[in-house]
């Protein structure tokens, strides 16, 4: 069923060697697809949770009894939908051309490098020495700057920005993804201030009566 969704989409791997090719095919040729999107974003979700529980012994130092699924959770797609839609906004102020969509599928096949690399080195570090743990940092960030560099293009692409402005497009999501967060915490702490003025008034109340 779900290959005969995706018959006449591009191939996300295709986008690890090919990113031009593959990035004009998704902007012009709307050979994106969501539903590959949606399952490399769970992957990434899912590889960040296994990093986590799976990594060896001698490389994890993390309590795998404290186990938080929902800080995993924001940390990989509550993070991706603020990436997406921070760009996005940026880029209707910046008179970028892509689309919401367009935006979601390349954030998301560019996610690709790192989350190979992510599985990849959950796996190592369970046979390699410690030793050899150095090779665990290079595919890490061997990962990671493969997808900001496909990122990058990607973004070049589908807002039609030169290379310049494309990394002050970059700076800019980054800046409001900020400013995003300090407003939730903000607004948390308020809240929650606010919870808790008016619960001791209530015990007071409570306890007058």
């Amino acid at each position: 069923m779900i290959a005969s969704m995706l018959q006449g989409k591009i191939n996300p791997l295709r986008c690890l060697l090919h990113p031009f090719e593959a990035y004009y095919s998704v902007k012009d040729e709307r050979k994106g697809s969501m539903i590959a999107a949606s399952l490399i974003v769970l992957l990434f979700f899912f590889s960040a949770l296994l990093q986590r529980q799976n990594t060896g012994f001698i490389f994890n130092y993390a309590d795998l009894s404290a186990l938080n699924i929902w800080l995993i959770a924001t940390k990989t797609l509550v993070l991706y939908v603020l990436w997406v839609t921070c760009n996005w906004a940026v880029a209707t102020w910046m008179d970028g051309e892509g689309k919401a969509v367009e935006i979601v599928i390349i954030s998301a096949y560019s996610l690709l490098p790192y989350v190979f690399a992510s599985i990849i080195s959950t796996m190592l570090s369970n046979v390699l020495l410690q030793e050899e743990g150095a090779f665990l940092h290079y595919f890490a960030v061997i990962g990671i700057l493969w997808s900001a560099v496909l990122m990058i293009i990607g973004m070049m692409i589908i807002h039609d920005y030169g290379f310049v402005k494309t990394l002050q497009s970059l700076l800019m999501t980054f800046i409001a993804m900020g400013i995003v967060v300090f407003l939730v915490i903000l607004f948390y702490t308020l809240f929650h201030q606010l919870y808790v003025f008016f619960y001791t008034i209530y015990n007071e109340l409570l306890f007058r009566l």
